[in-house]
Parts: structure tokens; C-alpha cells; sequence
């Protein structure tokens, strides 16, 4: 017999209380009554002890009952076998190896190596192990079902081989993401693994564990009490590194005496022993004038911003170099110039674009140049003069007059591909070209009685269209008065939405899909006689909302980072299975028809758009290009305090023991506990103490009843009464 709990078979010790109870216990003395003692001789008091054990029965019962008290709470079982039992219990351990760009210093990935390979020797036949590397992403190289399929004496040799043919890559790291997936591996391998105990549930990472790691995984996540971390640091050769990065603004080139000069902000690890360093671009020639390198003096542990060597012409992609450092994986910064684009807005309206009493005069006034941003308004009247190649190549098309119908299918065309045009009613009469436009043979439309003036009331701020006016600094419509609008009966456009409504109830503004666009319809006017809109600080950011509502400024920006997701744009003169995209490794990337997004920037360079045909700005789509650099986050290359991971639960454990031993007692443990909850020996020990008390109970009752006492006789002889004796 074996006890799940030993240590109360020390209760069994009580059994001498009642022993001694027994020996120590004293009767109360009887009284015998005498008529008289004056004839009783008179002798010295004879005391004598008499503490024997009396009633040996009952002493037994409560001895009894005490020892069956103990055995209850020691959980008494029978041991039996059980299946498996004789094999030893094998380790689960997922290994993370950390393949981010911060690795590509000098030796470090030959150390990790290393490391696996030490591990490997330490693993046993029985071991199910699983290798998961990781970057910004993670990629399991093998897991727990593929180590056990692999043949035991081939294991370590396979996965080294393929560990050996890798090499980090230049995305960031995300720690946290990879310590999450490698737990949930080993919980989700216990699940669907119920065969074999396994004594030890273990991570090992092998990283450098810089302080750019994210960890926002573990910000949600439990991380169980029985999972240990144990981190082979991965140590660099020299402290200095010394990282650049673009500062970017609206136009991040700053021209200097006619030269392009990019604004760097270069950073000093805070160990560094190097301070002076240079800066030059990676195809200097030192025969030339131009773009002389530029010395840099940076302290450890500091940042400065300084202008980099000048360059006459900046058209294509460059490279900056920053020399002097230990570490030169993030000594490259790749800059693309932002090309200038040409937004094309078609007004189509009878009106004089000089006379600031009509709506054209605030249109070419809301589109000015800004930085790459050029804009180019062009009119057309609506008697027939509409070109189909402005109507084409135009990214927004604002309609502020009524259009023959015969003249409206190529606008109706640029709805159905996708795009949006803006309608504002001048007059009711614009109510025909809104049907034109949806494809209604009728829609009813009269001018609205105003007193005094109206005012915008609902608006649906949750649009994409009006989010930017949201917040309620930027919310506030009631200073814009309305003289004139236009009634129109919105229940006789079901696939309506409308996203603003005057005070009393009429629509204000409502977008109206058709095909894969949108029309947007405005029922008034915004020249000074029908509203105060061009007037008002709305006014220029609703017509900029419209624009990238429209998608037009997809793909503007130049400057990206490793593993970024790109949009790229397609313009309605350019046929999206002709877009090409030419890698920095000079590979080329089709585009699908369905593509929109480019995901392959996992390499730090030039990357170019290549296409036969030309782009809305007139140039051509090869000479479209922007640049992917290394996450700053991957240049903070010091360690991670350990104490950062302790704060989200994970425990350490030393990387030279890899036992296990206290897990495995504990899984031990608790197959002792199934087995004596089966068993529940401790029921039939009450069961028994149950009934030996009730026997107690009735005994101590019968021994302890008052005896039967009769008179005393007045002839019995003398007695003596003697101290210390008991009757």
C-alpha cells in the first residue's frame, strides 16, 4: 500500500493521548457517613498509588479510531501498473532561432549554428523537438509530427543540414510573436498527443535579443506556468554600431546651391568606442567634384541630423554609405526621390473661372501646388466640347451643370470602372444628368422653400468620405449657411446613401453607387448665391477627402521598409497584367490582373516599376521608382534586459540544466492522484471509523453509568478512612 500523503501518518502519534488520559485520570472520592468516630482508633494515613489502565476495551476503540483518522488523510491507495510506465518520459522542446537582420553581424550566425548543433548532442531518442526560426514572421522548419516521422539517428544531421543552408534575412524582429506560436506549438502538440508522458515543456532561443524586438504579442497573452524559457545569447564581435535613417518630410530633398542633399539622422550605439565616422554615397568617385564624403562626429549614445554630400542629379535611386563602424549590415540607406504627379481635375461646367461669383473660381483655388503634389484643373463646357481623353486620364470629374445625355455614357463609363464623380446641382435641372449618370429614366427634383437660410444637421461622420471631420475640433457644420438647395426624392433611390442631411430632413449630400464607383451628389451649389461652402474652412479638405476617396494618392510615397505591403497604383491608361516589378536583385515580378498590394519587398534596395505603357504624369512607368530600407528598430542592437520578458509571466531556467527533473515529478504526481481517486480507499476508512465510534460511543456509555448504592448497615464494623485510597 502506498499514501498519496505520507506525512499525516504522524497523526498515528495521538494514539498516546488516551493512554495517558487513562493513567492520569482521577474518580471523584465516595463519602461514607458514620454515626460517630470517637470510638475509631486513631492511625497514621496510609497513602498508596493505584494508576492502572482500566476499561482496556475502550482505550483500544479510541486508539482505533485515531488511526483510522490518520489513514483517511494520508490517502491510502494500492499501486498498480501503468501502461507506459517503464519508458522514461521524453522532453518537448521547441527551438527559436532568430534569422531577423540584426544576425547578420559579423560571426553571429556561425554561433547559432553552434548552438543548435550543441543542443542537438544533448537530445535524446525519445525528445519530440520542434525548430521554428523567426524574424518579423516565423517559419516552422520542423515540427513535433515531423521529428518523430524522421529516423532517430538522422534527426539532428537533416535539420542541421537545412539549418546550415539559411541565413538571416533583413526584416525586424518580433520576439513576441515567436515566444506565443512556439507555446502554443507544445500546447497544441500535447493535445493531439496522448500516448507518451513527457516530463519537460521548453523553449530555447537562440538571439541576440536586441532591444528593437517587439513584444506586443505577450501583451495578450497567458503564458503557462509550465512552459520555461531558456535564451543562448548570441554575443557580437565590437560594440560601435552606428545606424542611418531618412528624415522625411513633405519634400524630404533639400537642394542646396542646385544640389540634392538628403537630410540622415544618424544614431550611436550607447557602448560605442568609435565616435568619428563618414558619409558618402556608395558610388563615389574621388576623381569627381561633387559629393564629397562627409565627416560625421556622433558620441555614444547620441543622434544627429546632418545633410548628406551634394548631388547634381538626383533622378535616379542612390545609396548612402556610412563608414567607421563595426557592424555595417545597417550602414546603407537607399533613397528615391518623390517624382512629382500630375493630378488631373476635369470641371465640367459653364462657367467663367475668373468671376468669384461661380463655383470654378473656388475649384482652381482649392488645387494649388504642394511639395509633389501638382494638380492641373481643366474645364470643359457642357455644349458638346467634353474630350474623352481628359475624361479618361482625369482622377476626379466635377459636374456642375446639366449634361445632354448623349454626352454623359463616357462619364457613365468612368463610374462603372471604379471611379467616383462629384455632382453639384446648380439647378434642378441637373436632376437629368443624375439620372443619366445612374441609369433612371426619371427622378423627381424641385427647389426647396428656404427661410433665412438652412443648415447642415446629421452627418455621417463614420463615412470614409467625412471621417477626416470626425473629431468634433474639425466637426462643427452649423457656422456654413445654405441659401439654396434642391429637393430630391431620396425614396426613389433605394440603393441611396446618404451622408448628410440639412436641419429639416433633406438630403444635404448622398452618394449613390454605380457599377464598381460612386456618384456623389451635392444639392446645392457652392458659389457664394446658393451657399457659404467655398467660404468656409470645409470647403478645401472635402474636395482633398473626395480625392483619396477616389484612391488617388495610392502609391505616392517613395520611401519604404523591409516587408512592407505597397499599393500600387493603377492608372485607368495602364493595363494591370503589364506592371512589372524589377526587384534590387534585378529579378522581375509579374503583376496579376488582380493585384493591388506588392508584398516581395524582403530585400533592402531599389525597386523599380516597369510598364510600356505611361503613367498619368506623363513620364515613363520604368522610370517609377522607391526604396526599401532596414527597420530602424533592428539597429538597437543592445540586449534586452531579461526583466522586460520576467513581466509577462515567463519563467528562466539556467541554459545548462535541461532536465527537467521538477516537472517530471510533478506529471508523476499526478498520475499517483488519478490513481487513488480511482481507488478512494479514504471512503472505506470512514466508513469503518464510523462505525468503530459508534461502538466507542455505546461502551463508554455502559462502563460510566452510576453503580446501584444501598443503605449502609449501623452494624458494620469500624473502618479506617485512608488518605490517597480509592474505592
Amino acid at each position: 500500500m502506498s499514501f498519496l500523503y505520507p506525512l499525516f501518518l504522524a497523526g498515528i502519534a495521538a494514539i498516546s493521548v488516551p493512554i495517558i488520559l487513562h493513567l492520569i485520570r482521577r474518580h471523584t472520592r465516595k463519602r461514607v457517613t458514620f454515626s460517630s468516630l470517637m470510638f475509631l482508633r486513631t492511625t497514621v494515613p496510609r497513602f498508596k498509588s493505584r494508576s492502572r489502565l482500566e476499561n482496556l476495551p475502550l482505550l483500544i476503540l479510541r486508539c482505533i479510531i485515531l488511526c483510522l483518522l490518520a489513514l483517511a488523510f494520508s490517502r491510502p491507495f494500492f499501486l498498480k501498473p501503468i501502461e507506459g510506465e517503464q519508458k522514461p518520459a521524453g522532453r518537448r522542446i521547441v527551438l527559436l532561432i532568430d534569422t531577423s537582420a540584426s544576425m547578420r553581424r559579423a560571426g553571429m550566425w556561425t554561433q547559432a549554428v553552434n548552438e543548435v548543433r550543441s543542443i542537438f548532442n544533448d537530445l535524446e531518442p525519445i525528445d519530440r523537438v520542434s525548430v521554428i526560426s523567426f524574424d518579423q514572421n516565423t517559419s516552422t522548419l520542423i515540427g513535433f509530427e515531423g521529428w518523430s516521422e524522421l529516423e532517430p539517428g538522422r534527426r539532428a544531421a537533416t535539420v542541421l543540414e537545412d539549418i546550415s543552408e539559411m541565413s538571416p534575412t533583413w526584416a525586424s524582429t518580433n520576439l513576441g510573436n515567436a515566444l506565443v506560436t512556439a507555446a502554443e506549438a507544445i500546447e497544441d502538440d500535447e493535445t493531439n498527443d496522448q500516448q507518451q508522458l513527457f516530463g519537460q515543456r521548453r523553449i530555447v532561443l537562440i538571439s541576440d535579443l536586441q532591444q528593437g524586438s517587439s513584444l506586443d504579442a505577450l501583451q495578450t497573452y497567458q503564458w503557462p506556468r509550465e512552459i520555461e524559457l531558456v535564451v543562448k545569447l548570441i554575443k557580437a564581435q565590437g560594440n560601435t554600431n552606428a545606424a542611418m535613417q531618412l528624415v522625411t518630410n513633405r519634400d524630404y530633398l533639400s537642394r542646396t546651391g542646385g544640389k540634392e542633399q538628403p537630410r540622415v539622422r544618424i544614431t550611436n550605439s550607447a557602448d560605442a568606442t568609435v565616435e568619428q565616422f563618414q558619409l558618402s554615397w556608395a558610388d563615389y568617385d574621388p576623381a569627381g567634384i561633387a559629393g564629397k564624403p562627409v565627416p560625421i562626429y556622433v558620441p555614444p549614445g547620441h543622434s544627429v541630423v546632418t545633410r548628406g554630400p551634394g548631388e547634381p542629379n538626383f533622378l535616379a535611386g542612390r545609396k548612402l554609405v556610412l563608414k567607421g563602424d563595426d557592424h555595417n549590415f545597417d550602414n546603407t540607406l537607399y533613397l528615391a526621390p518623390n517624382l512629382d504627379r500630375q493630378i488631373n481635375i476635369l470641371y465640367i461646367g459653364n462657367d467663367n473661372a475668373e468671376d468669384p461669383e461661380k463655383m470654378l473660381y473656388y475649384v482652381r483655388r482649392a488645387f494649388q501646388p504642394a511639395g509633389t503634389f501638382k494638380p492641373r484643373v481643366v474645364s470643359a463646357q457642357t455644349d458638346g466640347s467634353l474630350n474623352d481623353e481628359d475624361i479618361r486620364t482625369a482622377h476626379l470629374t466635377i459636374v456642375t451643370d446639366s449634361i445632354d445625355k448623349e454626352h454623359t455614357k463616357p462619364l457613365r463609363q468612368v463610374i462603372e470602372a471604379g471611379g467616383t464623380i462629384l455632382l453639384a446641382m446648380n439647378s434642378a435641372d441637373a436632376v437629368a444628368t443624375i439620372a443619366a449618370l445612374a441609369g433612371l429614366d426619371q427622378l423627381d427634383c424641385e427647389e426647396a422653400q428656404v427661410d433665412e437660410y438652412a443648415m447642415l444637421g446629421t452627418i455621417e461622420f463614420e463615412h470614409p468620405l467625412l471621417s477626416a471631420f470626425s473629431e468634433p475640433r474639425f466637426g462643427d457644420f452649423t457656422k456654413i449657411h445654405f441659401w439654396k438647395y434642391r429637393r430630391i426624392n431620396i425614396e426613389s433611390l433605394p440603393s441611396a446613401r446618404v451622408l448628410a442631411q440639412f436641419d429639416n430632413g433633406d438630403p444635404a449630400l448622398f452618394e449613390l453607387p454605380v457599377g464598381r464607383g460612386s456618384l456623389l451628389v451635392l444639392t446645392s451649389g457652392w458659389d457664394p448665391s446658393d451657399s457659404q461652402l467655398a467660404l468656409s474652412s470645409k470647403f478645401v479638405p472635402l474636395l482633398y477627402s473626395i480625392l483619396e476617396y477616389n484612391s488617388v494618392f495610392d502609391g505616392q510615397q517613395s520611401q519604404y521598409y523591409v516587408n512592407d505591403h505597397i499599393r500600387i497604383p493603377q492608372p485607368k491608361t495602364m493595363e494591370p497584367g503589364n506592371i512589372k516589378i524589377r526587384k534590387p536583385d534585378n529579378s522581375l515580378i509579374d503583376l496579376g490582373p488582380q493585384r493591388q498590394d506588392f508584398e516581395q519587398t524582403e530585400l533592402p534596395g531599389i525597386y523599380t516599376l516597369e510598364s510600356p505603357h505611361s503613367t498619368s504624369s506623363g513620364q515613363a512607368a520604368g522610370s517609377q521608382i522607391f526604396a526599401v530600407n532596414l527597420s530602424p528598430q533592428e539597429s538597437r542592437t543592445a540586449p534586452l534586459p531579461l526583466d522586460e520578458l520576467e513581466q509577462f509571466g515567463i519563467s528562466f531556467q539556467g541554459p545548462s540544466n535541461i532536465t527537467g527533473e521538477k516537472t517530471l515529478q510533478a506529471r508523476q504526481h499526478s498520475s499517483l492522484v488519478e490513481m487513488e481517486k480511482e481507488q478512494k480507499l479514504w471512503r472505506r476508512l470512514l466508513i469503518a471509523l464510523l462505525a468503530v465510534l459508534m461502538v466507542e460511543t455505546w461502551l463508554g456509555g455502559w462502563l460510566t453509568r452510576p453503580p446501584i448504592t444501598g443503605e449502609t448497615s449501623p452494624r458494620a464494623g469500624p473502618a479506617v478512612l485512608t488518605q490517597g485510597e480509592e474505592k
